[in-house]
């Protein structure tokens, strides 16, 4: 019996040591040292631009709420939300494609994120903007005849907005096939087979 009573005298005290014991947290001064001169660099910075008497502040200051930035302002805005919305749709689209079993839609779709992933988004715009060089008129119609529906000339269908809008929606739906389509791939083939049964 003596050695139980001595085990449970002992307990608690262990149990009082185990909660007198105080985390003292690691201190990382390199950390802070970093974040110091981080911080000391960036004021350096701005400093030297607010000080730079190349910058001319008094012009930056006359011309910053001109007409012609807010102009640009809203011509930024609105193709982004242009293009973004082509991104999205067409990239949708050209990554089912590419999740296709049809060898010419996953060939073609294939070659559409390969051409417009691959080559810089700057070529991309000249490219639409100087379409007109290659092609003076565009038309539909019927291939290898000379029957023609609609013709356009190409200068006055591909403005400069257009030709910008063309570029970023593609670019932007070549990346963004590339995102749905990866995301349609991580899901659980499981999943995916229990969908199916209960459509």
């Amino acid at each position: 019996m003596a050695p139980t009573t001595h085990q449970a005298t002992t307990a608690p005290a262990g149990e009082a040591a185990a909660d007198r014991l105080i985390a003292v947290p690691v201190r990382h001064w390199g950390r802070w040292i970093a974040a110091a001169l981080a911080l000391l660099s960036l004021v350096g910075l701005v400093g030297s631009l607010a000080k730079n008497p190349n910058l001319h502040w008094d012009v930056v200051g006359h011309y910053l709420f001109a007409d012609l930035i807010f102009e640009g302002l809203v011509t930024t805005l609105w193709l982004t939300v242009a293009a973004m919305a082509i991104g999205l749709g067409l990239g949708t689209l050209v990554a089912v494609m590419r999740l296709s079993n049809n060898s010419v839609l996953y060939g073609f779709s294939s070659l559409f994120v390969w051409l417009f992933r691959g080559t810089p988004l700057l070529v991309q715009i000249i490219f639409w903007a100087y379409a007109a060089a290659l092609y003076k008129h565009l038309m539909i119609g019927i291939p290898f005849t000379t029957v023609t529906f609609v013709q356009f000339d190409t200068n006055s269908l591909l403005t400069p907005s257009i030709a910008a809008l063309l570029a970023l929606g593609l670019n932007e739906a070549a990346y963004a096939s590339e995102i749905v389509r990866a995301g349609i791939q991580s899901v659980d083939p499981g999943q995916a087979e229990a969908a199916h049964s209960s459509a």
